[in-house]
């Protein structure tokens, strides 16, 4: 028996939600991300069109545009380290996809570190300035005389590149110095891979994949206001024995952030909105606040995939490391294996975290430029 359609308001929301339409400024439609526009890149892009956003920085028109977009100014010296940031994160880059899996992570960690440092010279020059910044992360692990991936371990510094990236992006949490993390662990928080972590592991992932998520607004004069809003499939959420409800109390940071207004049984999706809206007297006031709700909500963004697919994160703790730190420490370790523990990487071969090396590394380097460069331009980078 088909489904029966709820009533709606004229807006196409939900009788209990909030009554607001999508907004736009100087006829661009305001995207929720952390850039407020979209821009749009063809699947079959190349790789001159995945950089352009962030090769844009290398010059000195675009510098100055991005600067301005920041309110940062950048003497000479900064200018010069950003353009070499630039031009080895993009040599690094163009390199792995040729790579056979068990080397894939050395460069593409130095070109997640040579961007990191490109985006941390964009927004704060002053903090690339030393001449040696260290990393932020070492080895932590254990290993036995049976070796195991579940024995890997990363180690977190008190200062580094990790935590300078960690404290700008998503909540602006990093674990305390001297933490130990697991690494099996958080291939079960990689968007990039959620596919391949339930093949590999025959688990679901820690995330629920979200079905729609929009800015919407509504007032007029200074009483506007803005506010996100998330749809997920009742289904995605019945295959994790969740309901509506309860997924505000298994992903912390998405219910501190996101309140229900609308579970009805005859709807294919449930809708949450999030609990402060954000008043302004112009439409564009709002766009730097609507970033940083969606950053501080933790909404884990595929970008490569097909729209952009967003995923709330099923983890209790109140404050969880950013999309963007994850992938760092990540490829950090994983490199190190390689450069110093290649018997170990080749021991993966055809075990259950093999598909890390495989797929996710490149996966994940695509969506971290693509990340990288959002943050840049303040455009949202999305694969149609």
């Amino acid at each position: 028996m088909a489904r029966s359609t709820p009533k709606t308001l004229p807006s196409g929301r939900p009788p209990d939600a909030r009554h607001g339409l999508p907004i736009a400024v100087t006829g661009r439609p305001v995207a929720a991300g952390v850039g407020s526009h979209p821009r749009y890149l063809s699947p079959r892009a190349s790789s001159a069109d995945l950089w352009s956003s962030v090769e844009s920085a290398a010059t000195t028109d675009g510098l100055a545009r991005l600067g301005k977009l920041h309110a940062v100014v950048h003497d000479r010296s900064a200018e010069r380290r950003l353009v070499a940031y630039i031009h080895q994160a993009r040599q690094y880059y163009d390199v792995i996809a040729r790579l056979d899996p068990a080397t894939k992570p050395l460069p593409a960690y130095y070109f997640v570190l040579n961007l990191t440092k490109a985006y941390l010279t964009l927004v704060d020059p002053p903090i690339t300035a030393p001449a040696k910044v260290p990393h932020g992360a070492s080895d932590g692990s254990t290993l036995g005389q049976r070796y195991r991936f579940t024995q890997e371990y990363a180690k977190v510094s008190q200062s580094g590149v990790l935590r300078m990236l960690a404290v700008r992006t998503g909540q602006g949490f990093c674990w305390p110095s001297g933490a130990k993390i697991q690494i099996s662990r958080l291939a079960a928080y990689l968007v990039e891979g959620a596919d391949l972590y339930s093949d590999a592991l025959g688990t679901k992932p820690k995330l629920v994949p979200v079905a729609a998520t929009a800015v919407r607004s509504s007032g007029s004069g200074k009483s506007r206001t803005a506010w996100l809003t998330v749809d997920i499939a009742r289904m995605v959420l019945e295959e994790r024995g969740l309901t509506a409800r309860s997924l505000l109390d298994q992903a912390a940071v998405f219910g501190s952030k996101f309140q229900l207004v609308h579970d009805a049984s005859d709807v294919d999706t449930c809708t949450y909105e999030s609990v402060t809206p954000i008043t302004h007297a112009r439409t564009s006031d709002a766009l730097a606040p609507m970033r940083q709700e969606f950053d501080r909500s933790l909404l884990l963004r595929d970008r490569t995939a097909k729209g952009g697919v967003d995923h709330v994160v099923l983890s209790g703790r109140p404050e969880l490391l950013s999309q963007e730190g994850v992938t760092f420490i990540l490829l950090h370790h994983l490199s190190n294996m390689v450069r110093y523990r290649p018997q170990q990487v080749e021991a993966l071969r055809g075990t259950s975290y093999w598909w890390l090396f495989t797929s996710w590394v490149d996966r994940a380097c695509e969506n971290f430029l693509l990340g990288i460069a959002s943050r840049m331009s303040l455009d949202e980078h999305l694969i149609l």
